[in-house]
């Protein structure tokens, strides 16, 4: 299959056509003995870091220290910036003045600014 046909190809069928580097990957991998279409397992690479578990570590970490840098919870769970960055996410916080906060209060947080400000009032 030579580029131009491929090119006609594409522009006959729009985004759903295969690119000519997709092809000839696919060629040589097929050339070389392999029938499988799925993606390998990879022994060195863990499915998925976001485990309730690993969450469960996150914010212990961030409660034990609320300075605690993405890299250093990324080193002490031995797990990625990305994973770590989206447990964070969705446990609710955020970094405001490099301290990491929940992003919406609790009532026991409400309660507690509450009677500060009364005292600071007096």
């Amino acid at each position: 299959m030579a580029d131009n046909d491929m090119s006609f190809h594409q522009r006959a069928y729009g985004s759903v056509c295969m690119g000519a580097s997709s092809v000839r990957r696919w060629v040589r991998h097929f050339k070389d003995g392999n029938t499988s279409i799925q993606d390998q397992l990879r022994s060195s690479c863990p499915r998925t870091a976001s485990t309730d578990r690993n969450k469960e570590r996150v914010d212990e970490i961030i409660q034990d220290d609320r300075r605690v840098t993405v890299d250093t919870i990324a080193r002490t769970l031995g797990i990625g910036h990305n994973a770590v960055q989206e447990m964070i996410e969705s446990l609710g916080y955020r970094k405001v003045c490099a301290c990491w906060v929940p992003r919406l209060l609790t009532e026991d947080h409400k309660g507690q600014r509450k009677a500060i400000t009364s005292e600071m009032l007096q």
